[in-house]
């Protein structure tokens, strides 16, 4: 995973609502065109083998960026290095680049953190979308057959193994991300994932849900909360 953080040459640029394009954009220049363009499952659906997230800060831009491919995060990440990072018509400075090692925690169940975003159409209102919260029932129905059918149209084969995503928490404040011209609404969602290795790590590796590579559906490990009792056991003469 690849940790990107800079700084803009002022502060307070009104560029938030097209931040997520612009970066995406920005990666596509840096990396193979096959990766621009996807890969399909046999019912047409295109996936995206890569996912990011960013934010603006102040004056700071602090982006996070994954690729099922890790070759793809070396190119981006020398390509920054080598061509410093331009977003549109904005040269940005003082560009620092990290590197964080997360396979070695990959295990089953793994709990993961993220705004993921799964919708429908609305059928009264044409091309209108409804955002749905992950503790919804159709939520997770989508959420769980879209990431069966990425796993096939990365891997080329269906997904023989065990997968089961479970809500954990749901924060009730949704989030509304730009991208473009649109809006995508998320919630905060904490998920325990059960599943093989491979497709735990392609959950990582390239989000979940939709909209993967226009700001949403980055998943990141959580610990699971520690409830007072038990912080209250840690301490007392009986632990000791």
């Amino acid at each position: 995973m690849l940790t990107i953080k800079t700084k803009l040459p002022t502060k307070n640029l009104p560029i938030r609502r097209v931040l997520a394009k612009l970066f995406q954009s920005y990666i596509y220049t840096a990396i193979d065109d096959k990766e621009h363009q996807g890969y399909k499952h046999p019912n047409g659906k295109v996936f995206k083998a890569m996912n990011f997230k960013i934010a603006y800060i102040d004056n700071e831009i602090h982006a996070k960026f994954v690729a099922l491919d890790k070759e793809n995060e070396k190119k981006l990440a020398e390509y920054t290095l080598y061509n410093q990072l331009k977003l549109g018509e904005i040269h940005l400075t003082n560009t620092s680049i990290g590197v964080t090692e997360r396979d070695s925690k990959i295990t089953s169940p793994m709990r993961v953190g993220g705004f993921v975003n799964a919708n429908i159409q609305d059928g009264k209102r044409g091309k209108k979308k409804i955002h749905l919260e992950p503790k919804s029932d159709k939520f997770q129905e989508i959420i769980h057959k879209n990431t069966l059918e990425k796993y096939e149209a990365l891997f080329g084969k269906p997904y023989q193994g065990k997968l089961k995503i479970k809500l954990i928490e749901q924060k009730p404040k949704e989030r509304i991300f730009h991208y473009s011209k649109g809006v995508i609404k998320a919630w905060f969602g904490v998920y325990e994932i059960e599943g093989d290795e491979d497709i735990l790590h392609m959950i990582l590796d390239t989000g979940m849900g939709a909209n993967c590579m226009k700001g949403v559906g980055f998943v990141e490990f959580v610990k699971p909360k520690v409830k007072k009792e038990e912080k209250k056991d840690e301490f007392s003469p009986q632990a000791i």
